[in-house]
């Protein structure tokens, strides 16, 4: 009996439900707001507009060429575009040729090695690179450093079609800059986005061929010492999961394409200096005081000993690791953008103070000691353009010299650009402590 209320129960349950939701289905539908159509602006799209100024018309050429022009003139679309006019066209077109086009060749010569000669896919790159997909006034680019990385219209991964070459355009005082290109004027409004002028072409970023720090130091001679002091760096470190081939050790940090970097490095001279000292040093830390002539001689011979032994000598029990370690993470550059310190600052020379004694920038050693000062950097500019560029470290050598006391290491050539990071000789080793 109890069975059969228990089902007669759970059927007056079901129709009752039922006609509750036939009920329900008898109510009108909510009726929602119609999709107000898009408007779009009309006039002349960015392409339309390059092309109708005379002074662009070697750029408009350019664009015509990469077959850009649909993509820039839908209306549908915003962009903001670094443009070229005719003067810095025409010395692009010297360099691109390698001089085929000389200097002062008329405008007539330089359009048509644009539109014959110049590669669809390289002018493709540059119209690409020098365009973002958003409307950007100059008023609107940041003007901290460092300065802010914009998405351009060059996707490094087809899978990932986010992850793009990175564009660094910065407001300063009196000059302004994309990457390290001179900005000439801005705001020139189109119907469907914002038109800057540069100097001259900002090239991409060194994608195709794949060039990477790593590249760029194993290419240098003038380098050895500095790739061998990454190698003793990296002794017993491992990558991090998730990276795959990439890590945390200094080689595959200067190898991982996906970042914006800035490193700092020592020439050979630079490191020869510091090797004859440590090992000069190293020799008379063994000797009682006061030191005889035969200890001051064979120390000299000890420190042109370790100098002739050459890079190798830095795999040597002569100095640690950790020490190694120490010096070349202070010679990339890094900030707290995330919450913790990490080399994710790209630096061209002219980003760099040309204050009076420069300015406090971080490097990874604030990563293990957060309240350490940085490398104090300075740049010297003549007009627009960066003519020398020092850093000076806090420690010196002989040690015990009262901080940042030491000389300055000079940039020897700067402002070498790899896909993940920019890259600065110079001509001294800086010193944390």
């Amino acid at each position: 009996m109890k069975k059969i209320n228990y089902k007669l129960r759970t059927a007056s349950f079901a129709i009752l439900s039922g006609l509750f939701f036939l009920t329900s289905c008898n109510k009108e539908l909510e009726q929602l707001p119609a999709i107000a159509t898009p408007t779009y602006p009309t006039g002349l799209g960015v392409a339309a507009r390059i092309a109708s100024n005379p002074n662009d018309s070697l750029f408009s050429r350019l664009i015509i060429r990469s077959g850009m022009t649909a993509t820039l003139n839908d209306l549908t679309k915003s962009f903001t575009i670094f443009a070229v006019d005719n003067v810095g066209m025409r010395l692009f077109a010297t360099a691109a040729s390698g001089g085929l086009v000389p200097a002062g060749a008329p405008d007539a010569v330089v359009s048509g090695f644009i539109a014959n000669s110049l590669p669809v896919a390289s002018a493709a790159a540059i119209v690409q690179y020098n365009t973002i997909g958003q409307k950007f006034t100059a008023g609107t680019f940041g003007t901290a450093f460092p300065n802010y990385p914009l998405a351009s219209q060059i996707i490094l991964d087809p899978t990932q079609p986010f992850v793009r070459m990175p564009i660094f355009p910065v407001r300063g005082t009196p000059f302004s800059y994309v990457n390290n290109i001179p900005i000439t004027s801005v705001d020139s409004v189109a119907a469907n986005g914002i038109i800057h002028h540069t100097f001259t072409i900002v090239s991409p970023l060194p994608a195709q061929p794949l060039t990477t720090l790593k590249t760029l130091i194993n290419a240098d001679a003038n380098l050895t010492y500095f790739r061998a002091a990454i190698t003793r760096a990296d002794s017993g470190q491992v990558g991090i999961s998730g990276v795959g081939a990439f890590g945390l050790a200094f080689d595959s940090l200067m190898n991982y394409p996906i970042t914006n970097m800035t490193v700092l490095a020592p020439n050979n001279a630079a490191f020869q200096t510091l090797v004859f000292g440590l090992a000069y040093r190293g020799y008379l830390s063994t000797r009682p005081t006061p030191y005889t002539a035969i200890d001051s001689a064979t120390a000299l011979a000890t420190a042109n000993g370790a100098v002739a032994a050459g890079p190798a000598f830095l795999g040597t029990n002569n100095v640690t690791t950790a020490t190694i370690r120490g010096i070349l993470a202070y010679h990339i550059l890094a900030s707290k953008n995330t919450g913790s310190y990490k080399p994710d600052i790209r630096a061209f020379s002219v980003n760099f103070s040309s204050a009076a004694g420069g300015a406090f920038v971080n490097t990874l050693v604030n990563g293990s000691v957060a309240i350490h000062p940085g490398i104090m950097a300075q740049a010297t500019f003549t007009g627009p353009s960066v003519t020398a560029l020092k850093f000076t470290g806090m420690g010196t050598f002989p040690p015990g010299g009262a901080p940042f006391s030491g000389g300055a290491a000079n940039a020897t050539s700067w402002d070498k650009i790899s896909l993940n990071g920019v890259l600065h000789v110079i001509d001294k080793v800086l010193l944390p402590q």
